[in-house]
């Protein structure tokens, strides 16, 4: 039986795929250098910006040496003048599951970036019994980063379902905790349904959105 539910932020609760990737775009090009293409980025993207995303790119492209900062300084500036697509009816939807279920997120922003977005979205972070962020030097897909949920929270990892868009990081990430997470995956952000059915995920735990969580939630 599912009492808790933890989100991955990026990709299920923020729409930020597509505005990120397209910035990072923009950023690239506003510095003189040479751009993957949109599919390139998509494949990568979710990995930490700084430290593996733009050296990937940079690797890519042949840049020449010490444009990472250069590119970073640049992403996060633009950065601060995007803004998510809203999801109709998600702040409804965690405010409906929040009254019946304990709720988290277990994120790879940090806390200060998070906080902005949720604040952007209209959602409230006193719906979330624990957030958990790169700030505590942890990141999908390593499975420590839900030990505070169970050490710190009350979750109980057998009564838990995670949820989240990646399968590199949040589908490793849950398969990878001892014991495993039970997971249900949107396609809002990376991968397709396609993608996660030959990733050996069940049908019936893809979902568009977190909105047809409520109505889902019984057959998981």
């Amino acid at each position: 039986m599912v009492k808790n539910i933890i989100f991955d932020a990026d990709g299920v609760l923020l729409l930020s795929t597509e505005v990120g990737i397209n910035t990072l775009l923009e950023a690239i090009v506003s510095c003189g250098l040479k751009k993957p293409s949109y599919n390139e980025v998509r494949k990568i993207w979710g990995r930490r910006l700084e430290k593996e995303l733009i050296p990937l790119i940079a690797k890519q492209c042949s840049w020449p040496d010490d444009n990472i900062k250069k590119v970073t300084d640049s992403f996060l500036s633009l950065s601060d003048f995007t803004v998510y697509p809203q999801q109709p009816r998600l702040v409804e939807t965690l405010e409906f599951l929040a009254k019946r279920y304990q709720l988290g997120i277990a994120s790879n922003r940090d806390a200060k970036s998070l906080g902005h977005r949720l604040h952007q979205q209209g959602i409230n972070q006193s719906l979330f019994s624990h957030i958990q962020t790169a700030d505590a030097g942890i990141s999908k897909p390593d499975p420590k980063i839900f030990d505070k949920f169970w050490n710190g929270v009350g979750f109980d990892p057998n009564q838990t379902l995670y949820i989240g868009d990646s399968i590199e990081h949040d589908l490793a990430a849950a398969r990878n905790h001892n014991p495993p997470l039970a997971f249900a995956a949107i396609t809002s952000g990376l991968h397709s349904t396609g993608e996660f059915v030959r990733a050996g995920v069940k049908v019936t735990h893809i979902f568009k959105s977190v909105i047809e969580l409520p109505d889902m939630l019984h057959i998981l």
